[in-house]
Formats: C-alpha cells, structure tokens, sequence
C-alpha cells in the first residue's frame, strides 16, 4: 500500500511539473508571438520643438498604428512640450500669461523611425486631458505594418499577464513582462482625468505612448508614467479612455473644454466621522447653519462634487450655481465625485444648447434639488496653431 501511495506521489509530482513546464511553454510562446506581430505596429516618435528664441527640444517617445492609414496613437506629452501642460477646465484658464505666450511660440515637428527607416509625420489631434494625442505619417510606409488590435481595457483584472513594447533610451522594439498591479490608480494630479492601470512590467523613458498588451495580443492601454526612484510601479492609460476620442480628435484636433468656472472638492470628502467633518465644512463654506452642515456631511459621504468657488461671470455663475451646491448630474451623466464630473464636461464638450446641471442645494435644514441650464461656447474648430 505504501509502495502504491508512493508511486502516486511521484506521478502527481511528474504530472504538476508538467503542466507547470507547458504553462511556462505556452506564455513564452505566447509573448513571442506578440513581440513578433508589434514590431510591425509599433513605432519611435522623435518631437523636435523650436520655441520663439530659435532654441531647440528633442524629446523621443513610442506610439502605435490604429488603421491602415497611417494614424499613430501615442501619449500626448511625446507630442507636445510637458510645460504647455492643460488648463484647469472646472475653474477656467490658466492666469499665467507667461507660458501662454511661450506655448505660442513654439512649433513642433515630428518623425518616426519604423522597421529602420525615419518617415515625416503631422499632428492630427490630440485629448490632453487624458493624456493621449494622435499624429499621421505623411506617406505610408514602404515596409509592411500592421494596425494594432484594441482590447476592452474594462474587462482587465489584476493579476493577468501583460507585454509592453517601447523603445526606452531609444532601444527600439524592447520588449518586456509583467503582470496588472492594481486598476483605476487616481488623484495623482498628472493630467485633468486619471484612471491609469498600474503594472510591474518595466516602464522607462522612452515606453511612453507604447501599448500595454495582454495575452490575446490586444493593447488594454497606453504606457504612460513610471515612478523612476521604484521598480515596478509603471502606469498606463486604459485604451478605452483613448478609443472612446479618437474620431473627435481627428475631426476636431486639440479637444477643448469651456471651463464650467467652479471649484469642487478633489477626493471624497468627509474622510472622517462626526464633529470634525461638520467643522472642516464650516470651514470651507464659511456656513454657521449647524442643520445646514449636518446634512451637507451626511450627503457628502456618498456625493462629494460639492461645489467650493463660482468664478465671476462664469457659466455656472449665470445659470445660478451657488457656494455649497452638490453636483449629481451633468448632462444626464451621474456624478458622485470630481473624477466623474471632469468625464462628464469632457464627454460633453461645449455645444450650443444649454447643459442639464442637476444639484442638490441645502437651505433652512432642508434638501432641494434643482436643475439648471448651463449655456455653453460653440466648440472650438480643428487647429494645428501649435504645429507644424
């Protein structure tokens, strides 16, 4: 009996060791089939930029093809200078005139290497807000590309295998591995809407605007930041984030937001519990009502869009938005904090016809939900103002 157990052991062991080999067999094939296919996809973006004093900036960077027209998905800031940077679109423009004028004075040009050989290119548009920008090569590539596959970044989980593919310190076509971290990393403050995908496959300088692919050999993201004093700690834009734009770009360029004019809390809020809440909110609304500020705390833990500032003349100003207001819907897009309602002002642009703003306003300890018109500047049309 005991020679039978044993003989058993060692065939569940041989068996275990097995699978283990052929899993280990699969997944190299699998991630040599990948880089084998994007090598053909993927690209390096050289971005010259010349300001106004003739001085020069080279900055390198990856993207991918998307069609078979030519047009190159890749991170915004390989295509524009990180200073230009985006205004804060809840509050309005940025005061600083300086580097308004500076942005001004800069054109920008760009080329891409592929398979070897260096191929003009033009800006066609770009989504600054979350930080994705696509160009288009000024004739097709003499060599075979193919376009990349666009995976469904919401159904990512952590934990699956993922390939990136760049080209950092312009070591073109590197590739490496790693596995999804974490999902939905926010409130890092890089760009006005942050979702990224967190990954431990290695991410330098130079992986920018590459793709992170699964293991079906579609691109769930855009490589997009790393956090260089750590190993490990890469981040990327979700796909759908970018694919969800890419016409607007390409038919409106640079896309741009008319400024609501308000200021809202950034992250949840109350973070704690009881009086401390209720005093902070005193605090910040300069209100004295203690039924007023119990029912703000309470409506507050579930929706924290509530508003801080209206700027003078502003459209939320003349629909009549008020210090203290709660944002829970804008433009039929439900709000429960400033991630979403920085989705919903970008989802929505700038139309013609007034925006549906619905908000919850406290008064004399009572609730009251109001619905407002907010008037809106036409969208602005397709420029290459900042390019050449």
């Amino acid at each position: 009996m005991k020679t039978k157990n044993f003989i058993s052991l060692i065939c569940f062991l041989l068996v275990f060791c097995v699978s283990n080999v052929s899993a280990s067999i699969v997944n190299s094939t699998t991630v040599q089939n990948i880089a084998a296919k994007y090598r053909l996809t993927v690209v390096e973006i050289q971005t010259s930029i010349k300001n106004s004093s003739g001085g020069t900036v080279e900055t390198m960077g990856a993207g991918f093809f998307i069609d078979r027209e030519g047009h190159i998905l890749t991170a915004a800031h390989v295509v524009y200078d990180d200073e230009d940077g985006t205004v804060d679109e809840l509050r309005g423009p940025n005061q600083d005139k300086g580097k308004d004028e500076n942005r001004r004075g800069k054109t920008y040009k760009y080329q891409v290497i592929f398979n070897g050989k260096k191929y003009s290119a033009h800006f066609v548009g770009s989504n600054r807000y979350v930080d994705t920008a696509i160009i288009k090569l000024d004739k097709l590539p003499s060599d075979e590309f193919l376009p990349a596959v666009l995976g469904n970044s919401d159904e990512v989980k952590v934990g699956e295998f993922v390939v990136a593919v760049g080209n950092p310190v312009g070591l073109t076509n590197s590739v490496s591995s790693g596995i999804i971290s974490a999902l939905n990393r926010r409130d890092y403050e890089l760009w006005f809407i942050e979702d990224f995908i967190q990954t431990d496959a290695p991410i330098n300088p130079g992986n920018s605007g590459g793709p992170l692919i699964n293991m079906r050999g579609e691109v769930i993201g855009i490589n997009d930041a790393t956090v260089r004093s750590m190993d490990g700690l890469g981040f990327s834009v979700p796909i759908n984030m970018a694919s969800e734009y890419l016409e607007r770009m390409k038919k409106e360029g640079d896309l741009k937001i008319t400024p609501l004019g308000v200021n809202v809390l950034l992250k949840n809020f109350p973070r704690s519990s009881g009086f401390d809440d209720i005093k902070k909110i005193s605090e910040l609304l300069d209100w004295n009502d203690m039924a007023d500020l119990i029912m703000v705390a309470e409506i507050s833990k579930i929706n924290s869009a509530l508003v801080m500032e209206v700027k003078s003349n502003s459209p939320a100003q003349k629909a009549g938005l008020k210090i203290g207001d709660i944002i829970v819907k804008f433009n039929g897009y439900p709000v429960n904090d400033t991630f979403d309602l920085r989705v919903a002002l970008l989802k929505t642009g700038a139309g013609k016809d007034a925006i549906p703003v619905e908000v919850v306003r406290v008064s004399e300890g009572r609730r009251n939900t109001i619905v407002f018109r907010i008037k809106f500047e036409n969208r602005q049309k397709k420029t290459d103002e900042f390019h050449d």
